[in-house]
This record gives C-alpha cells, sequence and structure tokens, in this order.
C-alpha cells in the first residue's frame, strides 16, 4: 500500500509537471500573472542563420513596441564586449590543439578548416577548440550569418528603450570552459571529418526552428552528439539561473526577452519554469 501511494503521487507531480511543458508551435509567449498590470514576452531565437530568413512579424513588433526594456541572453550594448571575448578566446600556454588531437589529425583538420574558412589553424594560435567550431558555421550555412539578437538590438536603440542581459559574458564563455578542451578539440575534429552529417544535422535544426516547435528544438540540443552530453550546463542551469532575474524585472516593467529556442520548451524551459512560479505563459501565434 505504501509503495503504491508513493508511485501515485510521483505520477500525478510528473504529470502535473509534463502537463506545463508547451505543446503550441510558436516562438512568441506572453506572460502574465495577476500582480503584473501589463504582460511581458518570451521570444526564442536562433543565433545562427542566413539574412534572407530572418522576418520579424508585425505580431512580434506590436509585442515588442508594448514594452519597455528588452533582455538579450548577454548585454550586446557593452562597450567591453569584444575585449572581453578576445581575453577569454585563448587556451592557457600548456594546451595545443595539435597536441590534443595528435598531428595526423591535426593536418588534416588544417587542411580541411583552411578550405572552409580560408585561413589555417595555426593562425588562430591558441584559440579554443569552441571558438573555431563557429568559424566553421559560414561555409555549413553558405552564406554570412546574421542573428535575431542583432535586430532586436537595433529595434531597442530605435525606441530607445535599455538593453540588459540575463547573464554575463563572462559567465557564458565559464559555462563553455566546463567543457574539457581535450573534449572540444575532439568536437572540432568530429565536425571538420563529418562536414556533410553536420550540415544535415544544422539544417535539420534550421526546419525544426523555422516550425516554430521549441519542444523539438530542446529535444534537438538535448539528443544532440556532443552538446548533449552538457544539457545541465548549457541549458538547465542557465534556465534556473535566468527565472529570478525574468521574475524580478517583470515586476517593474513589461520586458521582452528573446534568447536561444531550445531555452524554452521541454519540462526544464523557462516556459514550464515560469508556469510552476506561478505565472500565465501563453501563446502568442503568427
Amino acid at each position: 500500500m505504501k509503495h503504491f501511494i508513493v508511485t501515485f503521487f510521483s505520477t500525478l507531480v510528473i504529470s502535473q509537471c509534463f502537463g506545463q511543458i508547451p505543446t503550441e508551435k510558436t516562438l512568441l509567449w506572453q506572460i502574465s500573472n495577476s500582480t503584473n498590470t501589463k504582460a511581458s514576452y518570451l521570444y526564442g531565437t536562433i543565433h545562427l542563420i542566413c539574412p534572407d530568413k530572418i522576418a520579424i512579424d508585425t505580431v512580434i513588433k506590436n509585442a515588442f513596441n508594448k514594452t519597455n526594456q528588452l533582455f538579450l541572453e548577454i548585454d550586446l550594448d557593452d562597450p567591453q564586449m569584444m575585449a572581453k571575448v578576445m581575453k577569454e578566446m585563448m587556451m592557457p600556454d600548456s594546451f595545443s590543439l595539435e597536441k590534443m588531437v595528435g598531428k595526423t589529425n591535426y593536418d588534416s583538420m588544417n587542411t580541411i578548416f583552411k578550405s572552409k574558412v580560408g585561413i589555417t589553424l595555426n593562425v588562430m594560435g591558441k584559440a579554443k577548440p569552441m571558438f573555431l567550431m563557429s568559424a566553421i558555421f559560414p561555409a555549413l550555412l553558405q552564406c554570412k550569418p546574421d542573428g535575431f539578437e542583432k535586430h532586436f538590438q537595433a529595434m531597442a536603440k530605435e525606441r530607445n528603450i535599455p538593453l540588459k542581459g540575463l547573464e554575463t559574458i563572462e559567465y557564458q564563455m565559464r559555462v563553455f570552459d566546463t567543457i574539457p578542451y581535450s573534449v572540444q578539440a575532439d568536437m572540432l575534429k568530429n565536425l571538420l571529418f563529418n562536414l556533410d552529417s553536420t550540415k544535415k544535422g544544422f539544417d535539420e535544426m534550421l526546419t525544426v526552428y523555422l516550425s516554430k516547435d521549441v519542444n523539438a528544438m530542446q529535444q534537438l540540443t538535448v539528443k544532440d552528439q556532443d552538446f548533449g552530453k552538457y544539457d545541465a550546463l548549457m541549458l538547465k542551469n542557465r534556465n534556473n539561473n535566468w527565472i529570478p532575474v525574468i521574475v524580478k524585472e517583470m515586476s517593474y516593467q513589461p520586458t521582452f526577452f528573446a534568447v536561444g529556442a531550445a531555452h524554452l520548451g521541454g519540462i526544464s524551459g523557462l516556459i514550464n519554469l515560469l508556469r510552476q512560479n506561478g505565472f500565465k505563459v501563453e501563446p502568442v501565434m503568427y
């Protein structure tokens, strides 16, 4: 009987949690509760996309124009941003990409990298493998990548409203640094040696994103061969860190939050977490 009761209540709790997971396909969500007189909004972005795929619908613009401040993952208006990135992008002198992957692999990676990026790995010096991976994406996308964040930044400047970050660039860099450099090096090697399958996976993610399915975006990230192993670091922990900031800022004034779409869906996603905190999070269809 005791086992039945425990099982029953465990099932009830799990059912309640899953009942809060979003099912509608949209990237824009309205957040409200009884104490906030004006609603805030949550929007799921994709950080790298070809410019011709970026379209900010009138519905999104109208929601944005109802808010008094913009929050991105990091503050893109930080004048020290580039200096901070440059400071964090290099590995300590004791680490070497060539030593981590071996000379044979390094030489092959160097050839592929040069053919896709136009420069050799040697030119990049001690850059962390994660940064080197990001240099490949223009070749995979076959365009000069853009991002929704820059467009929201421009919209905030046009309206003269503040832009802030849910976390600092230093914290974001430290999150990536929790992935050992040797693991990052293997990720880079796998990416370069499997460009066709990497592009196929990237195209799949883009297709899912354009379908506005935030749950599927979260699942693709979790199931990723490399990054899925670090789901807690990349998504769960950061989501939990952001919730108090989001709740606090919404209590001051209506706010537009724009973060990677993979942060929205799933049981540990921002939509479910906000609902668990008593907020009404409704889909805005467009």
